[in-house]
């Protein structure tokens, strides 16, 4: 099965025996004309191969009709390295992760592909290893057996058979279902290395290659379609994967109950219609799905790196409800079924203009078909209506006053019960779904259908037909509206000044998901840099639908100044500064990507370029971005503290100067005090206490300064201890005059707000306008506005201790 997908790569031909030929490493085709293989394999042709200016020879091996092997060889370019080694730059040895290559290779479109596995195989899976090599000095195919032994950052560790020279860029099939489980990248002292499958997904977040990946995917899912929709048999000398994968022990009924027919035919379907927005947009969708079937909803503490419809589903494999002592009912069939469904509703919603009607209308009709010969009535039921007005889903109700499927008239045993359809028996389950038990259906199966699952309980007494409505029906969208939200903590700094961090993913405020931290931590100057890549991971889970997911930033109180709303997702020149004041205009810090001295009219194409991408804008501009205090919530919430929560969420929402002076009698933070003598603070240990306790439920402290250091810090202490959980300040530093038009703006916004949760809305209105010179200017509007939201009726996740790890002993 392998040997015809499987090739050898090395220099162009030069009429020298086979043998004799250059040869850099191993292959595999994944797609029609479409090979596989490992980068530095590429890499060994040179600058200009890996650049796709100069050819490889590609040979493979065709089984023929007589029982032999002939060979076959094409010209192979290659179209995407990652990662690509920059102009005059020596790669490295060994070559960086993901080591990956796509090399379009011309004559090769009829070639048999090997399926891609669609989510990452675990330790102790039996796996083949699969190349052409010279080990024993004469080139040839290697087959080896071995298992994976575990992982090591991005890598799969292999025991058992290990690579050896030339199987590198060759499979790692997974033996149990008949996948790709990786790419051979090569071998240490006593363990073997390869890429996990997983990382040819990763390729998508690319900025250049991702469409190439994107359609290479979709080839390889179509042309598995096709291999299944061909009229009559395989010949013997050439099966296809599907009719091989159904003996195998990862579709056996106990295992899965989603046949390798039905995987085929859904991942073709998956492929036609439009990529997902982003890994959020999955990961929803797969997590509303288990609830349904599940009955609970229990969040992963694995983050799902998650890029294709395909892949969604395949973290639906094996699906089993929720039972105590473990095991549970096979539900796996029941979640794909609605999965696909809500896909394609999803799809039919949102970007019907992407995708032919007819292939939404194929897709439709499939999926009914699925659900009419399903065992579970009431999942079938959540699918007729999920597909409700889309192609040609309505032929799929019950036929009225039957009960029945269409696809069962004239079939079917008469209800005992007094029915008409076939006999369906409810059996409690723990999900809140019924799972009536269908016997096979008479005259065979619908097209495709799924197979009675082995483990379904034993039937008991029928309901009457009418009874079959009552059964409980899946809410169509039970958790559409999921917020996912991301926290970012900043814990105090450790004896050498370090700030340990941690990103974290917060679902309906409840459930936490570790996205990324590092205990030992980083200068503060530092975060802006290394929050990057962790934050624009955790925000691709978060946004899903028309959510954008929030950030709330847990920090010590000398660092609530942090210009965490002006960071951005891409380098580039603003991202984590606070130079850029509100004057700055292109060609100045403040503006993405600007470079002095560029020409508009010339440039125009990487403004645009850097425009559309919404990552490169600043965080504050198009999310919330608020700071909550690390300290306060490591402890359970004071009275005070609730009290004046309660207060903001009703509003209406008051201004109050932080330090308790009027605005409007000097000039905050090193200027003469406000309704004081110049040079004069107040006394004591708590000097604002007294005045921020008086302050009504609603009121929210505002200051016209930084609030890391000097009367700033202090005030922002006693506001805290005083329980107030939502604050504005100015965290730039300014002339003094400017404070009179700050506050005012300060009070048309909490104005405009009225209550704690309709901040969001004024908070960015105001920091998109303040990014603009001249509106900022013509509107009279000042500074770089930072908020504090920090309520306390939410767990306090980011209270587990942040400490360094032990000093190693001498010598150790």
């Amino acid at each position: 099965m392998v040997r015809p997908s499987l090739a050898r790569i090395g220099a162009p031909r030069d009429g020298y025996a086979t043998d004799r030929d250059a040869y850099w490493g191993s292959g595999f085709f994944i797609a029609p004309g479409w090979l596989l293989t490992c980068a530095h394999v590429v890499g060994k042709g040179g600058a200009a191969v890996c650049r796709g200016e100069s050819a490889m020879s590609v040979s493979w091996q065709q089984r023929t009709a007589a029982d032999a092997w002939a060979d076959r060889t094409g010209s192979g370019s290659a179209v995407l390295v990652a990662p690509r080694p920059e102009p005059g730059q020596v790669p490295r040895d060994p070559w960086p992760f993901p080591d990956l290559a796509l090399v379009r290779v011309t004559g090769a479109e009829d070639v048999p592909c090997l399926w891609l596995g669609d989510r990452e195989a675990g330790p102790g899976t039996p796996v083949g290893l699969y190349g052409w090599s010279v080990q024993t000095g004469e080139l040839g195919i290697r087959h080896a057996a071995g298992e994976l032994a575990g992982c090591d950052a991005r890598a799969l560790l292999l025991a058992g058979s290990l690579p050896v020279g030339g199987l590198s860029g060759g499979p790692l099939l997974d033996l149990r279902y008949g996948s790709v489980a990786g790419v051979i990248k090569g071998r240490r002292k006593e363990e073997g290395v390869a890429v996990p499958v997983t990382a040819l997904y990763e390729l998508l977040d690319l900025r250049e290659g991702a469409r190439v990946v994107r359609d290479v995917l979709r080839a390889h899912d179509l042309h598995h379609l096709g291999r299944l929709d061909d009229a009559g048999p395989a010949p013997a000398w050439q099966p296809d994967w599907t009719a091989v994968q159904r003996s195998l022990p990862g579709h056996a009924p106990a295992a899965s109950g989603i046949t390798a027919e039905l995987r085929t035919r859904l991942y073709g379907h998956l492929a036609q219609l439009p990529p997902p927005a982003g890994p959020g947009e999955v990961v929803h969708l797969v997590e509303d799905v288990k609830e349904q079937v599940r009955g609970e909803r229990l969040r992963s503490l694995l983050l799902r790196r998650v890029r294709t419809w395909r892949e969604g589903a395949g973290l639906l494999s094996g699906l089993r409800t929720l039972e105590p002592g473990g095991g549970g009912t096979l539900v796996d069939l029941d979640a794909v079924l609605l999965y696909a469904a809500k896909v394609l509703r999803k799809t039919a919603r949102e970007r019907a203009g992407e995708v032919a009607p007819e292939r939404l209308r194929a897709f439709s009709d499939w999926i009914a078909a699925q659900a009419a010969g399903h065992r579970n009535w009431a999942v079938g039921e959540a699918v007729r209506s999920l597909l409700e007005g889309i192609g040609t889903a309505e032929d799929h109700r019950p036929a009225p006053g039957t009960g029945r499927w269409p696809a069962e008239a004239g079939g079917g045993q008469p209800d005992p019960a007094g029915g008409h359809g076939r006999r369906r028996a409810e059996t409690p389950s723990p999900t809140g779904l019924a799972h009536p038990q269908v016997p096979a259906q008479q005259g065979g199966p619908l097209p495709d259908a799924p197979v009675e699952r082995q483990d379904a309980p034993t039937a008991l007494p029928a309901p009457r037909a009418p009874e079959w409505r009552r059964l409980p029906v899946p809410a169509l969208v039970p958790s559409s509206a999921t917020r996912t939200d991301v926290l970012v903590k900043v814990g105090a700094p450790m004896y050498d000044g370090r700030y340990p961090w941690s990103v974290q993913l917060i679902y309906d405020g409840q459930d936490v998901t570790p996205v990324a931290a590092d205990d030992r931590g980083v200068r503060a100057e530092e975060l802006a840099g290394v929050l990057r890549e962790p934050l624009a991971l955790a925000l691709s889970q978060g946004d899903h639908g028309e959510h954008l997911a929030a950030i709330e930033v847990f920090l010590p109180r000398r660092l609530f100044d942090l210009p965490v709303d002006e960071w951005q997702l891409l380098p580039g020149p603003a991202g984590g500064t606070d130079d850029a004041g509100a004057d700055a205009g292109p060609g100045s810090e403040g503006f993405p990507y600007a470079t002095d001295g560029m020409d508009a009219m010339d440039d125009m194409d990487d403004m645009d370029d850097a425009f559309v991408d919404e990552r490169a804008m600043p965080l504050g501009m198009r999310r919330t971005v608020v700071v909550r205090d690390v300290r306060r919530n490591s402890r359970p919430p004071s009275p005070e503290w609730r009290r004046r929560w309660k207060g903001a969420q009703r509003g209406p929402l008051a201004h109050e100067p932080l330090h308790g002076r009027p605005p409007g009698a000097g000039a905050a933070d090193g200027g003469p005090g406000e309704g004081h003598p110049p040079g004069a603070r107040a006394g004591g240990r708590y000097p604002y206490y007294g005045v921020l306790s008086a302050m009504g439920d609603a009121s929210v402290p505002v200051y016209c300064g930084p609030v890391g250091s000097g009367e700033g810090l202090a005030a922002m202490k006693d506001a805290l201890m005083a329980g107030h959980s939502v604050v504005l300040w100015r965290r730039d530093r300014h002339d003094h005059d400017e404070c009179r038009d700050f506050h005012r703006q300060a009070t048309g916004l909490l104005e405009l707000a009225g209550h704690a949760d309709g901040l969001s809305g004024p908070v960015r209105d105001l920091r998109i306008r303040l990014s603009d010179p001249d509106t900022a200017r013509a509107q009279g509007l000042r500074g770089k506005l930072a908020v504090l939201v920090d309520p306390p009726d939410r767990p306090p996740y980011a209270a587990e201790a942040m400490r360094p790890p032990p000093l190693a002993a001498p010598g150790g």
